[in-house]
């Protein structure tokens, strides 16, 4: 039988960027010292904001590029955990987030990818979450998965080549989406995933799809539904622009420039690829 994991085993890898220091790190673990875990942190940033670390737990690389794709990839080529926490320098820890986590895995063991429930504010979810626990993922669980929800068995991920598509997430040409590459990438590579009904931390609400406009938004799920379906990419958006009208996110008379806007994004996708 597979020996269980435990605490010891987590690593928690935290996109930062232009920091200086560690001190970022102490509201992410209330109640805590951020020295009792084992963290990485990638910190892009110039060579004059370099942040290091003077406590034997804590790594710190500093690099000189931008986006959060790459951030995450070079965390997980250089972690150590068996168990990593893929997270943002503004999340806020739950006390008992490591237990939380090691008790999935340990019940889960093909899990190569668990995600947890996250809050807005204390004892108010942070979206609509599956009431229970699920061990098969249809796409539409997959679209809505965000990275801070996520932790990762480390030898699995790595021994697929799992990685972040870097032309997505925030830095990138389309700056949404990387998350749902990943986990569709990791599905069609047969590794496990798991949706987990345990809160792990707090966020704030704050959302890229709110603060881009329409032709931002549609050309990146132009390319982002291409990535994921390829010529069935329409299936998405007409879902997608029903959703959206629905919750009034997007009225009628941007349905045209929505439109075009895809038709940009997916001739753009197409081109890197």
């Amino acid at each position: 039988m597979a020996e269980e994991f435990n605490n010891s085993d987590i690593e928690i890898l935290v996109a930062t960027m232009n920091r200086s220091s560690l001190d970022f790190l102490v509201p992410m673990f209330p109640g805590r010292q951020y020295s009792e875990f084992n963290i990485l942190v990638i910190n892009q940033t110039t060579e004059n904001n370099i942040a290091q670390s003077d406590h034997p737990r804590i790594r710190v690389i500093n690099v000189f590029d931008k986006g959060l794709s790459k951030s995450r990839n070079l965390a997980l080529d250089n972690a150590m955990g068996k168990l990593c926490i893929i997270t943002d320098d503004d999340v806020v820890f739950k006390v008992d987030f490591c237990d939380h986590i090691t008790t999935a895995f340990n019940e889960n063991r093909a899990s190569a990818l668990i995600s947890f429930r996250v809050e807005k504010t204390e004892g108010i979810l942070y979206k609509k979450y599956p009431l229970q626990r699920l061990t098969t993922t249809k796409l539409s669980n997959r679209l809505n998965i965000m990275s801070i929800e996520m932790a990762v068995n480390r030898e699995k991920v790595r021994n697929a080549k799992l990685k972040f598509n870097e032309h997505f997430g925030l830095g990138a040409q389309f700056c949404m989406g990387e998350e749902a590459i990943f986990l569709n990438d990791a599905k069609k590579l047969g590794l496990g995933l798991v949706m987990e009904p345990r809160v792990i931390a707090m966020h704030s609400t704050q959302d890229t799809h709110n603060r881009i406009s329409v032709w931002d938004k549609y050309y990146v799920q132009g390319a982002l539904f291409t990535a994921l379906l390829d010529y069935k990419y329409y299936l998405l958006v007409v879902s997608k622009l029903a959703h959206e009208i629905r919750r009034n996110k997007t009225k009628l008379k941007q349905v045209r420039i929505a439109i075009k806007a895809v038709g940009a994004g997916r001739a753009a996708f197409k081109e890197i690829i």
